[in-house]
């Protein structure tokens, strides 16, 4: 699935997609609004709620990395790097 594909669902069926198929990142708060992360695919998908409540305002859609600038702070891989040592190790 692309981008441009993922855009033209409707929003019942990019819930379901996101829900399905999508692996979460992380969450972030900015103001007034709350973003979920998702990766998707080859792509990344935010869902955009309003900071405390629970009704989907929209999705956005990206495969740029340029975007994950606000995320990229916030998602912990110290998990993944204790992993990589503990292989490196015989």
């Amino acid at each position: 699935m692309t981008v441009p594909q993922f855009r033209a669902f409707s929003a019942r069926k990019k819930k379901i997609t996101v829900l399905r198929t999508g692996s979460f990142l992380c969450e972030r708060k900015r103001g007034l609004f709350r973003t979920m992360l998702y990766q998707v695919d080859g792509f990344y998908a935010e869902i955009w709620f309003f900071r405390f409540g629970r009704e989907v305002l929209w999705y956005n859609a990206f495969d740029n990395t340029q975007q994950l600038q606000p995320y990229l702070k916030q998602i912990d891989i110290s998990g993944l790097l204790g992993n990589l040592s503990l292989q490196s190790n015989p």
